[in-house]
């Protein structure tokens, strides 16, 4: 599992012991998650800035099955910056409430070295532009939204008017356009500010 940093450690399965109450000859296999919250493909909401904001868990289900457009922007190298003009070229049928995914062939670096320092992002002109079409979820299959060292995305607009974020995506190559559905469940674990989810899409 990739990991943004100690901070941020991805998940560890550590195999439990043998139940005592067990006799040894009932085998049982138990294991023990140890998972951040941002953790794989996972949703989140504004209270991962704001510890009085909504957490996760707070939200009805049906905010996690939205109709959803994935918007090819070609394929993206490190660090590079995703466009207004990407975005149109893409040629999107968004409509408010949507999940809007936005594609960029990064997931095919999942599991290298430089998938989170690497990564691509979402220039400020261009997440106003995703804003203003009012989604329900933005999400991606970049670990990042920002360049941390040069931060330009446009966070304070996002959370003023986007309920959720999700990412990173993985095998959204092959689809553009309105797809399906988008089904993300979280885990319910009550007062997380994000959560790992089963990410999937429906297609029509």
């Amino acid at each position: 599992m990739w990991k943004y940093c100690p901070e941020y450690a991805g998940a560890e399965i550590i195999e439990q012991p043998h139940p005592e109450f067990l006799p040894d000859d009932y085998p049982v296999f138990l294991q023990k998650f140890i998972i951040d919250g941002q953790t794989g493909t996972y949703i989140e909401t504004k209270a991962h800035i704001d510890n009085t904001a909504d957490p996760v868990t707070s939200l009805p289900l049906s905010n996690f099955m939205r109709p959803v457009v994935v918007v090819d922007v070609g394929w993206k190298t490190i660090n590079e910056r995703i466009t207004v003009e990407d975005l149109e070229d893409a040629k999107p049928d968004i409509r408010p409430g949507d999940a809007v995914l936005i594609c960029t062939g990064w997931s095919r670096k999942w599991n290298e070295p430089d998938f989170v320092e690497g990564s691509p992002f979402i220039g400020r002109e261009a997440g106003l532009w995703l804003i203003d079409k009012k989604p329900a979820i933005l999400g991606s299959d970049l670990p990042r939204f920002d360049y941390v060292p040069a931060m330009e995305f446009p966070w304070d607009e996002l959370w003023a008017n986007v309920p959720l974020i999700m990412g990173p995506c993985t095998n959204l190559k092959g689809l553009n356009g309105r797809c399906g559905t988008l089904v993300a469940f979280p885990l319910k674990i009550r007062g997380a500010c994000a959560s790992p989810c089963r990410a999937a899409i429906i297609l029509e």
